[in-house]
């Protein structure tokens, strides 16, 4: 069975692990699917994995596991739903968006509510497994009990609370308990474990830290996977958060503030205050204990630890059944969501049929905020050389952690030298050459996969045209709307033109071509990362120049910077860019003026 182990935030990896743990054992191939901006947290990066919807596309899984609201109705396999939390009390918990074919749930409760809404819909199909999170507390629940001594110990104490609110700006307590908190852990001595969601306001993110380094038995927990917290806690303080649920069943107390469920079988208080009586209280007095036990049955009365198990065992007896869904049938609507957030499928993908082998190439220098990013995009490649310019930011550490990708370090001459070496290295004909701030899209390696494929001889090397971005934001003008480079092309039909050293130019053995979809090119991060750029190219413009003995004249300080900037803001329309046009279009200028500034200075130690 092949499946796809669909992510879309953090909490989804504790979710996970225990089906692909099922997975593993049973030889079953997997694929993880996270967001790109969960790539520098996902845990499991020696696993196959991919941040590219096109991979899932050419996966053709026979099943989807969901731990989140949406998948795309466009891929191949049955869709699961095996839910976030245990929360139903939550808006949202039970409504159904259409998205998927079976939903695989946690207990009674769970299991009552969605056979109803299944004879109401009639497209899906319900199954009780229970959930795979919890499934530590039936096979590992002492896991974490060393540690929890040793941190006792080291606080003279003999309990851990956990203060774990929900992120939700209408439910979390966090703006309201900030003191409480703190009263508590000066006037009890135990030790507060602060566990905030991925998707808390950064200003309470930043207020609880604080506060952790001014008292120490305050610990500000930024593990991503919650489970550890709470087989070490000995109560929870909490709002609305699903996370009380799976306190509860570990029949340990709660205490919340301003709970929203209808059926509320823990300590609640309408009023944030006196925090540290109800911890007291219910430590030593545990006024919930018989309605914790009414939770556990309803919730989840699984305690074998075999959830995932039961999952995947359900799943692999509805496709034997009832076959593989190859799409979900979607309201115009919901098609027009999940294009949203997913992007459209790609037409006509690639058939995988391959013919040809694909070596992607680097050249870099320093590129930590670029290189994981980079090196997962170009991961499809048959063969990855990266060669660095011994760079100085942790680069080379990160480029060492990918052992099919092979690292050649050689002191920087010039951009053609360093390309023409790192060309030389390839054992194929077909290189991608990327620079590390270029990503492709899943339309363009779609197009590329099909390209190098293909039994056509020419054209034999290929322009990719370039989206840029102005850090996070598309810049539409200011010159650089029809900017392509050669990215693409056969290497026993090109070389580097040796007296070009900056914006290095292809000479071409054959006839060359224009790839439909663009590459983005996230060039600029900075004021100052590009303003080093313009000048950088502009100094090594001035070494191309020198050797052509030429020289620099008063117009070139003053008419040829003007003209670059005129030509870029008002004849390229770098105006409509905003105030982002006006800064590219002047630093554009300033890499014109350090040219001819280098230059000057280069003839200048002639006369010396």
């Amino acid at each position: 069975m092949k499946v796809i182990l669909f992510c879309q935030n953090a909490y989804a990896f504790g979710i996970m692990d225990p089906i692909q743990e099922v997975l593993k054992s049973e030889s079953h191939e997997y694929l993880w699917y996270i967001p790109e901006k969960l790539f520098g947290g996902f845990p499991f990066k020696t696993e196959k994995f991919t941040t590219s919807i096109l991979d899932l596309q050419l996966f053709k899984a026979d099943a989807i596991f969901v731990p989140g609201n949406e998948v795309p109705y466009y891929l191949r396999g049955l869709k699961v739903q095996i839910f976030h939390g245990l929360a139903g009390e939550k808006k949202g918990h039970f409504h159904i968006r259409n998205y998927f074919d079976l939903y695989l749930t946690q207990g009674p409760y769970f299991t009552k509510k969605f056979n109803e809404l299944k004879a109401k819909y009639k497209n899906f199909e319900v199954h009780e497994t229970g959930w795979p999170k919890l499934d530590v507390y039936g096979k590992s629940r002492n896991v974490y009990q060393k540690d929890k001594e040793h941190i006792l110990k080291g606080f003279d104490t003999d309990k851990i609370i956990l203060f774990a609110p929900t992120f939700s700006p209408r439910l979390t307590a966090a703006p309201f308990l900030l003191h409480e908190i703190e009263d508590l852990a000066q006037s009890t001595g135990y030790v507060i474990f602060v566990k905030f969601h991925d998707l808390m306001d950064p200003k309470w993110i930043t207020a609880y830290k604080n506060l952790s380094l001014r008292i120490p038995n305050i610990i500000f927990q930024e593990e991503k996977n919650i489970i550890k917290f709470l087989l070490q806690a000995d109560i929870l303080i909490s709002d609305t958060s699903s996370v009380i649920y799976e306190f509860l069943l570990l029949d340990k107390p709660v205490i919340s503030f301003r709970n929203i469920a209808d059926n509320i079988q823990w300590d609640d208080s309408r009023e944030y205050t006196e925090l540290t009586k109800k911890v007291l209280d219910n430590i030593h007095n545990d006024p919930f204990k018989s309605q914790r036990d009414v939770v556990n049955q309803e919730y989840h009365p699984y305690r074998d630890g075999n959830s995932a198990q039961r999952m995947v065992d359900v799943v692999e007896a509805y496709i034997e059944k009832n076959g593989v869904p190859e799409t979900r049938d979607l309201s115009l609507a919901r098609k027009l969501k999940i294009n949203n957030l997913f992007g459209k499928p790609v037409a006509q993908p690639w058939d995988g049929n391959k013919r040809n082998k694909l070596t992607a190439l680097l050249i870099t220098y320093n590129e930590i905020n670029n290189i994981e990013a980079v090196l997962e995009n170009i991961s499809f490649a048959d063969e990855i050389i990266v060669v660095d310019s011994n760079s100085t930011d942790g680069t080379i550490d990160i480029i060492k952690k990918y052992p099919h990708v092979k690292l050649i370090l050689r002191p920087f001459k010039n951009y053609t030298d360093q390309k023409s070496f790192a060309m030389d290295q390839a054992t194929n004909d077909w290189i991608l050459f990327m620079d590390a701030d270029e990503r492709l899209t899943d339309p363009l390696k779609n197009e590329i996969l099909k390209t190098v494929n293909s039994n056509k001889e020419e054209p034999v090397a290929f322009m990719f045209l370039r989206t840029f971005m102005f850090k996070d934001k598309v810049l539409r003008f200011s010159g650089w709307q029809s900017d392509k480079n050669y990215r693409l092309f056969r290497k026993s039909k090109v070389k580097f033109d040796k007296e070009r050293i900056v914006h290095e130019t292809l000479l071409i053995d054959g006839k060359s071509s224009v790839l439909k979809n663009r590459l983005i090119h996230y060039s600029y991060s900075s004021y100052e990362d590009y303003k080093g750029k313009m000048v950088k190219y502009g100094q090594m413009k001035a070494i191309e120049e020198y050797e052509k003995n030429k020289k620099p004249y008063f117009y070139h300080f003053i008419f040829r910077p003007l003209y670059k900037f005129l030509n870029h803001y008002v004849l390229r329309l770098g105006f409509l860019d905003g105030r982002k046009g006006i800064t590219i279009c002047y630093l554009n200028a300033l890499g014109v003026y350090s040219r001819y500034k280098e230059l000057k200075r280069l003839r200048s130690l002639d006369k010396k």
